[in-house]
């Protein structure tokens, strides 16, 4: 693959211009570092939600989500081995661990509502974070993160029926979005604190928190598409 820019190669390593470029590699790498973790954590995720599924097509469609993100983790990881260092990726660990520990699910509904909320995070993390990438890992971003209607859809369906088998369900799947929401922005903001690829990315620490409450809306819309009454910020 080209390196970032396209032209990085052809710089004088001492020049001024290389320096930055090496400066923004870093920060892109950090991200990459991430991502990839979180993409490994959803796959586990993934893999396990298999085990919960009510019957055999359920079970199928569920093994094909996770054959993706295991697809996706790899095609990140491999981006990320060409800007910098997979031990990038130990400074990040304590952050997803957290957040994949206090959203475990209970049971299939339980696990769509991961999924959905989930996928939806994600893709609403690569839209703000594409336009700041170097060419190459944008459209790595792109493709790992961003094309995912498939299993969100999926995951939209299955909670559909389960709320019109009894819409008493709706309950469950808000409190327990609820729990997804807060967790995220909870270990979301400790990695903003911590790091500074993402950071220095958004455009310093006021920017990530518009970045969060950005993230928070598009939750409330998709909700909205469950008849589920949105969970209220603080």
């Amino acid at each position: 693959m080209e390196p970032a820019g396209g032209a990085w190669e052809r710089l004088d390593e001492n020049s001024p211009q290389a320096r930055r470029a090496s400066s923004s590699s870093s920060l892109v790498a950090e991200v990459l570092a991430a991502l990839a973790y979180g993409e490994l954590r959803g796959a586990e995720r993934s893999l396990e939600s298999v085990s919960l599924a009510p019957d055999a097509h359920s079970r199928t469609e569920q093994q094909h989500v996770a054959g993706l993100e295991l697809k996706n983790q790899e095609l990140i990881e491999a981006r990320l081995r060409e800007l910098g260092e997979e031990e990038l990726i130990d400074r990040f660990r304590p952050y997803f661990d957290a957040f994949f520990d206090h959203t475990q699910p209970r049971d299939w509904i339980e696990a769509q509502t991961f999924h959905y909320v989930g996928d939806a995070l994600v893709a609403d993390f690569a839209d703000v974070l594409i336009p700041l990438l170097d060419r190459v890992s944008a459209e790595v971003v792109r493709r790992a993160l961003r094309e995912r209607e498939d299993q969100e859809t999926f995951a939209l369906d299955e909670l559909t029926q389960a709320i019109r088998g009894d819409p008493a369900v709706s309950e469950r799947i808000r409190k327990f979005s609820q729990r997804i929401v807060g967790e995220a922005f909870t270990q979301t903001s400790r990695a903003l604190g911590a790091t500074e690829g993402l950071r220095a990315l958004l455009g310093g620490e006021e920017a990530g928190k518009r970045f969060v409450i950005q993230m928070l809306d598009g939750h409330r819309q998709r909700l909205d598409r469950l008849g589920i009454e949105p969970v209220e910020s603080d």
